[in-house]
Order: C-alpha cells, then sequence, then structure tokens
C-alpha cells in the first residue's frame, strides 16, 4: 500500500485524538446524567468501571477500597476480572504500589511499564493477569478518600495525560453521587446533590422547577453571568434569561427534559450586563423516590473564546481564500508563509514550555518544539528544489545532517549516502525519521554516530549506529509518550515491521526500512 504523505498522517492521528477525546466527553457526560437515577452504590461503581473501560479501550477496569485495620485494598467492583477476584482480591494499600499511591497521596498516577518501574511494585494480581500498564485516581468520599478507580491494559497505547481528565470526570461523578446517596434526602424540595458540590463546580449550574423555573443557581453560574445577587433571577422561568434568537432551543430542550430526555445544545446568551456569551448546555431530568419528574438540572459550560476563535478561523480562512485568488500570489510567496507559520508555531510551543511547571510537560512540549522546526527545515530545503523531477537524497541528508550538528553542538555524526533520487512528497517523510533516529542516539548513546543510507530496490534501508552500551529490553517500546517511534513507524510505509535492530557488530544500530 502506498504510504501516507505528511499531511495524511498528521489528518489521520487529529481524527483519532479527535475521536478518543469526544468519545470520552460523551461518555462522562451520558454517566453524570445516569448518575442523576441511581439509587444503590453497587450499580454506581459497576457502571463506573464499565464506562471506564470503554473509554480506554481495555477490558479491564476497577474500583478498589480500603481494608478495615489493613494496608490493603480489595477489588470490591470490576470488569475483566474472574468473578472469585471481585470482593476477594487485594492489592497493596502503601504508596509502593500505583493504586497505594493515588489513595495515600491522594493524586492520580500513570505507570505505562509495571514490569520496569522502579518506584512501584507491580501487584501479585495484575501479574496474573498479564497487566503491563495501569491509571490510577482517587475518588473522594464524603468523609475521606473512598477508593481508587484504576483502569489497566495488557498492550496497546500508553496512557497519556487526557485520560486521566476521563477518568477524573468519571471519579468526580461518583464522589457527588455517592454524597448523594450518603445524604439519604427525604424531602422532595431538597437538590439531590449539596449546594456545596454544585458550588465547586466551574461552570455554570442551575436547578429548575419541573415547569422550568429558576430555584437554585450555583456561585460560579452567578459569576459567569454577571448576576450580582440570587434574588435577581430566582423564580423566573429559564426561558426568560435567554435572548429571543436562542429561546426555541431552551423550549425544546425542556420539552425534551420532561418526556424523561437528556439534551444538550449550543446557543448564545449574553450576561446580565450584556456582554456577549456561548454556552454548551446539557439538560436532564431529575426524578423523585417515586419515579416522578422532580427537577430539571442544566449545566453550562462558556465556549465563548472557542466560538469566537472559530469565526477568527473561518474569517481568516476567507480573507486567504479571497487574497489568494484576487491577487495570485506566486507559489514562492506561499512557501515563504508556510515556513514563517511553523517557525510561529515552534516559538508558541516554546513559550507554553516554559509556562509549565511540570517538567515532564515542559520536555514533551520542547520536543514537539523541535519536530515543528525539522518539518520547517526540511520544507524550506524541499521548495528550493520544486522544479526538479526528484531531490537529491545524498545532499539533502548531508544539509540537513549539518544543521543538526549545529542545533546539537557540533557532535561527532559521520554519514553515507547512496547516490539516489526521491519524490518530494517522500522527503520530508524520510527527514523526520533520520531526525528521530539521529535524536535518539544523540539522547541515550554515545561517541560517534553514523548514519548510512543504502538503496535496496523500492526501499531504502537506514541505519543509525553510534558506541553506546546498547538498547534495553523494550526497545522500541517507548518509555515516554511513544510519538517519535510511532512517527517512524507510521513514515516508513511499513508500521511495526519497519524497525530492526542489530548488536553483532558491537555497536548499537537500528535499521529502518522507508518504503520510497
Amino acid at each position: 500500500m502506498p504510504a501516507l504523505s505528511p499531511d495524511e498522517f498528521v489528518r489521520a492521528a487529529l481524527q483519532v485524538s479527535h475521536s478518543r477525546l469526544r468519545r470520552q466527553h460523551e461518555l462522562v457526560v451520558n454517566f453524570a446524567v445516569e448518575s442523576l437515577t441511581i439509587i444503590d452504590t453497587d450499580d454506581l461503581l459497576t457502571q463506573a468501571c464499565q464506562i471506564a473501560a470503554k473509554g480506554m479501550d481495555t477490558p479491564f477496569a476497577k474500583v478498589l477500597q480500603p481494608v478495615v485495620d489493613s494496608a490493603l485494598l480489595r477489588l470490591g467492583h470490576g470488569v475483566g476480572w474472574d468473578a472469585s477476584d471481585i470482593g476477594s482480591a487485594t492489592v497493596g494499600g502503601d504508596d509502593a504500589s500505583p493504586a497505594g499511591y493515588a489513595f495515600t497521596s491522594n493524586r492520580p498516577v500513570i505507570s505505562n511499564h509495571l514490569g520496569e518501574e522502579l518506584r512501584f511494585r507491580t501487584p501479585s494480581l495484575l501479574r496474573d493477569y498479564g497487566i503491563k500498564r495501569a491509571i490510577n485516581v482517587p475518588v473522594r468520599g464524603v468523609s475521606g478518600t473512598f477508593g481508587v478507580l484504576e483502569v489497566d491494559s495488557r498492550d496497546g497505547e500508553d496512557f497519556i495525560e487526557s485520560d486521566l481528565v476521563f477518568l477524573e470526570g468519571l471519579a468526580t461523578i461518583i464522589s457527588m453521587t455517592l454524597e448523594r446517596l450518603s445524604a439519604k434526602l427525604e424531602s422532595r424540595s431538597a437538590h439531590p446533590y449539596s449546594e456545596s458540590i454544585l458550588n465547586a463546580s466551574p461552570d455554570c449550574v442551575k436547578i429548575l422547577s419541573c415547569q422550568g423555573e429558576v430555584e437554585f443557581f450555583n456561585e460560579a453560574g452567578l459569576c459567569r453571568m454577571q448576576i450580582a445577587d440570587f434574588t435577581e433571577v430566582a423564580g423566573k422561568p429559564w426561558v426568560d434569561l435567554w435572548p429571543d434568537v436562542s429561546k426555541h432551543a431552551v423550549i425544546d430542550a425542556l420539552s425534551q427534559v420532561k418526556k424523561g430526555d437528556s439534551v444538550r445544545f449550543e446557543s448564545f446568551c449574553p450576561t446580565l450586563k450584556g456582554e456577549p456569551r456561548w454556552w454548551d448546555v446539557t439538560a436532564a431530568p431529575i426524578y423523585d423516590e417515586t419515579g416522578e419528574l422532580d427537577k430539571i438540572i442544566a449545566v453550562s459550560r462558556d465556549i465563548t473564546e472557542r466560538h469566537e476563535q472559530e469565526l477568527r478561523l473561518a474569517a481568516l480562512v476567507d480573507a486567504q481564500s479571497t487574497k489568494l485568488s484576487e491577487t495570485g500570489l506566486h507559489l514562492e510567496e506561499i512557501h515563504h508563509r508556510v515556513k514563517n507559520s511553523l517557525h510561529l508555531v515552534n516559538t508558541l510551543l516554546l513559550l507554553q514550555a516554559n509556562l509549565s511547571n511540570e517538567e515532564s510537560v515542559k520536555a514533551q512540549l520542547q520536543i514537539a518544539a523541535n519536530r515543528v522546526l525539522t518539518i520547517a527545515a526540511v520544507h524550506e530545503r524541499l521548495y528550493r528544489d520544486a522544479n526538479e523531477q526528484g531531490v537529491s537524497v545524498s545532499e539533502y541528508v548531508s544539509d540537513l545532517l549539518g544543521d543538526m550538528k549545529k542545533a546539537f553542538g557540533d557532535p561527532r555524526i559521520e554519514h553515507t549516502v547512496d547516490a539516489f533520487l526521491l519524490p518530494a512528497e517522500r522527503m520530508a517523510p524520510l527527514g523526520l525519521v533520520i531526525c528521530e533516529l539521529v535524536t535518539n542516539a544523540l539522547k541515550y548513546g554515545r561517541g560517534t554516530i553514523c548514519v548510512k543510507v543504502v538503496k535496496d530496490g523500492d526501499d531504502a534501508l537506514i541505519l543509525v549506529s553510534d558506541e553506546g552500551d546498547g538498547f534495553p529490553e523494550h526497545y522500541p517500546k517507548p518509555s515516554g509518550t511513544g510519538l517519535g517511534m510511532r512517527l517512524v513507524k507510521s513514515y516508513s510505509g511499513y508500521g511495526e515491521q519497519c524497525i530492526s535492530l542489530d548488536t553483532s557488530s558491537g555497536l548499537s544500530t537500528i535499521q529502518v526500512r522507508f518504503k520510497l
């Protein structure tokens, strides 16, 4: 099959990432709505495990709770585990196990390489199931930490920071529902959540009567809507707070909620002082103990900034399209603008890295910035030879390695490249693969680095050697986010089969087969 172009690869990666985030967001929203009708703790925790496993594309999820008078956590609820283990299996509750660390420190933790961890021991339960990765978030209880929500995986992609956000969302819903259930509210006029929980939300949260009148407004909502005092809106129909252009969406939403459905929509509503705002709204029914509609909960998230960015982007695209059609900008000018845009992205990433307090986040942003700069350099060389039938691989690689030597303080890098031409659309992937392999050698190897590119039929063999001690046992399985190795595998055109290692020569040599 033909190799993906750089643009196709980026679009595919963005689509996968966007699809995963969107699915996780929908699962959290649906669970939040469903939690309003849950009256049994076991049902709550079992559903949470099912949703966590679905959102993370793995069969294993569980809720661990502390065992009284011991330093253990018991598998109380879960999916993917043998029935005999649920309710009886235990793991360490101290900070030497991933779950124990999350429980004792009240902080989330990701462990993508359990078998190689120095900070944690691998619980025997996870070893028995062949678990290689675990992600844990604490679950708050009414009077302390209730337990830990954990998702495990035998294989697949590493867990990432956005997965923590997904699990913490589920953990928050569990905590809120536990508080509601423990309170055992008897009054029909009482809210299903305490005001302290509703006021903890950064979103605009309203409790409405069955007829749609405002009965409660959380503090963040009053602030965002610039309402000085709740009495200004208390008892008013919710629909009256919206402008005429948006009232039809609100009326439709209330109608569907009264039928028992949950609703989500986006619409415009200015603050009480007239400042324009756009909102992403979720409305859902709240039932009493007899199953009758009692209240309506409406949660509005301020998406004004996103909406304005979308408008600015659309205007920019339209303006640029008009300008291109009217003035017929030269191809060289277009390339120049692309290069400048890539340098701007590089600068923004570096600025964000400098602002980050997390070293791991800062490092990943810096790596991303370097990759963008590499793409900019590749692009500049390609458009210089835009009118040629192909680009000289030997000249291109020589120039590219020269730039890398300048960027990394002039390390010893030697190269041997066969003389052949390559179409422009495959030069950028070739350059990125070589940059990733040389960067890894500079980071983890030592001595002279040798780069060799050999034409082999319809393929090229890229070999990068250094005088280091060799590769770790898990290599090329990534120890971090793994984006570098995923780029190499994707751009090579051969996926997982593209990489091979050679230690027979006494050097650390990695070989990548690249489709021309």
